[in-house]
């Protein structure tokens, strides 16, 4: 409701901007002259409506009839204030943005909830798979200790961030993938980085 109100409130306030007393009244169908028309909320004979200039809104000086652009295209048609507003915002050529329930409200704020996670996990394991990438490529072409993990998991890894970009959503929907980048993640940790028995840290 909350949302409803806010857009009704904006709308409200581009027509009273944009929309002249004199303009609603022209919708309706009535003709002004020396600022007057013809009162169409009782039987009026003789021009008792005054129609004032700059938004001021209007006055029947016999039946009390009184408000904005708005109020007087409702009250003539038998319609919300809202749907008033809608009319001449549409006759007119105002934008109108349309309420957002808070259902619809709340699955634009978790798609964007999985938009920004989406693009941490990416970033978090390209990150990691690159540094893993780089460490096999190192072992196979030094032949060092690591030469047959380099051998095993190096087309894997490249396999891995290939899908990273060209289907992110798919690898992130995969549980198991996501696991086995958490493992790359810590066996970077135990290759790269070696912690001493007294605490300090060495490659």
């Amino acid at each position: 409701m909350k949302a409803s109100r806010s857009c009704d409130l904006e709308l409200y306030q581009k027509v009273k901007e944009s929309v002249s007393m004199q303009q609603a009244v022209e919708y309706c169908g009535l003709h002004i002259l020396n600022g007057k028309c013809l009162c169409p909320f009782h039987k009026d004979t003789h021009p008792s409506m005054k129609i004032y200039p700059n938004g001021k809104g209007y006055y029947c000086f016999v039946c009390g009839a009184g408000g904005d652009q708005i109020k007087f295209v409702a009250e003539y048609y038998g319609i919300s204030n809202y749907e008033a507003a809608k009319q001449l915002a549409q006759a007119y050529g105002i934008p109108i943005q349309e309420p957002v329930s808070y259902r619809e409200k709340r699955e634009a704020e978790k798609r964007q909830h999985l938009k920004r996670e989406l693009r941490d996990f990416v970033s978090y394991a390209r990150k990691w798979l690159t540094v893993y990438r780089g460490l096999l490529c190192e072992a196979i072409r030094e032949r060092g200790k690591h030469f047959w993990e380099g051998l095993s998991n190096l087309t894997y890894v490249e396999y891995l961030i290939s899908c990273l970009d060209q289907c992110p959503e798919e690898v992130y929907a995969d549980k198991k993938v996501v696991r086995e980048i958490g493992k790359v993640e810590r066996r970077v940790s135990d290759w790269y980085i070696k912690i001493r028995e007294d605490g300090s840290v060495s490659r």
